[in-house]
């Protein structure tokens, strides 16, 4: 008899095992999907790389808030242990330690078009992250709950990668696309998705890889990859233009055949490409707004191989309908053009495409495992699927914080938030459970007013600190979607990027990137009755159904995660309003600031 039976509860914990971007999700014995979260939020270091998704100090709290601490614990994995086993083979002969990397080989490319010595380092962290992860859980679950109750199912990458695209889909059946930057032995992989089931059609071996391809765009362009950057080189781009040159070296080094691409065999070639290209863009000039035309190209190349990709998947005749999945469907330019530029009817990407979201697909594989009949219901699901501020943290704020400006305003704060939007004023939004992904989606946002021309320059100098080239999104109501962009599609991601109608374009130019492009969200009141009835709210007094909605962070930190984190960021920058659940905290007036002192 199954612990479901016999009147036990039983939870799926799934362990992102990656060494960048790990993340942890549990669900329950019905399916649902009661909590996930990227290891970045807690520890407040972007993309966590080297970290455990399983912290020491962090999972009792979460144990204890999400599960029943006494109930049996499945614990799943998103690698095979075919690749740990390689990986400690490699590792234990001395090959992934070796220091003896000259200069020279250094600078070389592998197979993978990176070069070598980084291979090498992610090779040795990924050993250590699959060596680590699950050992902090297993640990303190006896020793904080008595609880031995605990088995572990491991599943390859890219199928996690596919049951979180797909199970958290609206759609019954679909064509699956996996693209990454790489699995265990290759970096594309295609299935059948039918009712829960998945069914491999094409798992692609070898060393071609779009996501690497794309890192080493993002490295000429004067960008970290590492650091997560790839945003930077999509928002250069629509400051450039095809470049003929560029485009023949870099597509020289790819060949594209039927649900596959691949690298020349010959890290020669790639070096002479590569150091070619970097001579062209350097030869004009240090400022980053000389590699747009290389961003630009990069990006054409990335779409029109993963658009050929496609086309091969629908030819195969699964479905009229797509789901995306892996590092490379955060590439919200190339998913903007699937449903015009392909066959394809309905597109879905998940909040979290990237190595995060396989926590979700981890857990979900394990408890289809133990059900196999489990079909989930046809919606969408929630992003809102992290922490909410600690309220004892905020009560703390209000006894102790000392703030001049502070409103309590329950039932109402939206529509006296959206009065301050419309004034020009710059307010962190921090409501409800945090989203699961990188993007905000109106529950850890900044917002703005979108009709200002001069906001966009504000943000990026005042709030973001960043390049002034980089865009905001727009969050717009769901019915006003038609009217201001062209060949509109439902995103309550902000995963898509569609071109503004051009009658449009004058009223809310500081979403209007430089190309006349957007990222949106799509905003319905079952998805988020909060910041929907903020939107309306705005839309009433202004007559412009969308704001302007970036994350709450800065350049190179995670959204933020506490109430402590939210203070920090609204009074060190420029933003002048805070609004935490009914709490509404505005900055002294300027000429109430007191002078420092010198």
């Amino acid at each position: 008899m199954s612990p479901e039976a016999a009147g036990a509860k039983r939870y799926y914990i799934g362990l992102a095992s990656s060494c960048h971007d790990p993340a942890i999700a549990i669900v329950d014995d019905s399916g649902e999907v009661v909590f996930a979260e990227a290891t970045e939020r807690f520890l407040q270091h972007k993309r966590a790389w080297d970290c455990v998704p399983d912290n020491l100090l962090y999972m009792p709290q979460v144990i204890r808030r999400y599960c029943d601490p006494s109930a049996s614990f499945v614990v799943a994995t998103t690698w095979s242990p075919r690749l740990y086993a390689l990986l400690r083979f490699f590792y234990m002969m001395g090959l992934l330690r070796s220091t003896r990397l000259t200069a020279k080989n250094q600078s070389r490319s592998s197979p993978f078009v990176l070069e070598r010595y980084k291979m090498t380092w992610l090779s040795s962290l990924m050993f250590s992250s699959l060596r680590k992860t699950g050992i902090n859980l297993v640990a303190q679950l006896k020793n904080q709950f008595g609880n031995a109750n605990v088995r572990f199912q491991h599943f390859p990458h890219h199928l996690t990668h596919a049951a979180f695209a797909c199970y958290s889909s609206p759609f019954e059946n679909a064509a699956c696309a996996i693209m990454d930057g790489n699995g265990e032995f290759g970096s594309h992989s295609f299935y059948a998705y039918d009712k829960g089931a998945l069914r491999p059609i094409k798992l692609v071996k070898g060393f071609g890889s779009l996501g690497f391809l794309y890192s080493r765009i993002t490295e000429l362009c004067g960008f970290d990859w590492i650091a997560g950057e790839e945003w930077k080189v999509m928002g250069l781009a629509s400051y450039g233009q095809l470049d003929a040159r560029i485009y023949e070296l870099i597509r020289s080094l790819v060949v594209v055949r039927k649900l596959s691409m691949n690298f020349v065999r010959s890290p020669a070639k790639m070096d002479r490409v590569f150091a070619e290209v970097r001579r062209l863009v350097r030869g004009r000039g240090n400022d980053p707004m000389a590699a747009a035309d290389l961003a630009f190209t990069g990006q054409v190349i990335f779409s029109e191989i993963a658009l050929a990709l496609i086309k091969d998947l629908y030819a195969m005749g699964v479905s009229d309908d797509l789901v995306v999945g892996g590092g490379c469907a955060l590439n919200s330019s190339f998913n903007g053009q699937v449903l015009t530029s392909s066959p394809f009817r309905r597109l879905h990407v998940p909040s979290a495409p990237g190595d995060d979201g396989n926590a979700i697909g981890a857990a979900w594989l394990a408890y289809r495992r133990d059900h196999p009949g489990w079909v989930r219901p046809g919606n969408i699901l929630s992003a809102y699927l992290g922490s909410s501020v600690s309220s004892t943290a905020l009560e703390n704020l209000m006894r102790f914080g000392q703030l001049q400006h502070v409103r309590h305003l329950p039932g109402t704060v939206h529509r006296e938030a959206a009065r301050l939007l419309a004034q020009g004023k710059l307010i962190g939004w921090v409501q409800g459970r945090a989203e699961f992904g990188p993007r905000a989606l109106g529950n850890r946002s900044i917002l703005a007013d979108a009709r200002d021309p001069g906001m966009k320059d504000r943000i990026n100098a005042i709030v973001k600190f960043r390049e002034e080239f980089r865009p905001f999104a727009p969050s717009i109501l769901h019915e006003h979607g038609d009217v201001y962009f062209e060949n509109y599609q439902e995103t309550p991601y902000m995963e898509a990027t569609l071109r503004f109608r051009p009658e449009v374009r004058g009223k809310v130019p500081a979403v209007v990137h430089h190309d006349h492009t957007g990222r949106l969200q799509t905003v319905k009141k079952e998805w988020n009755e909060r910041y929907h009835a903020l939107l309306s709210a705005y839309y009433e007094l202004t007559g412009v159904p969308l704001v302007l909605n970036t994350s709450f962070n800065i350049m190179g930190k995670p959204i933020i995660h506490s109430v402590e984190d939210a203070l920090g960021l609204f009074f060190t920058t420029g933003l002048d309003v805070l609004v935490i659940d009914d709490y509404l905290i505005e900055k002294p007036a300027k000429t109430e600031r007191p002078q420092p002192v010198i």
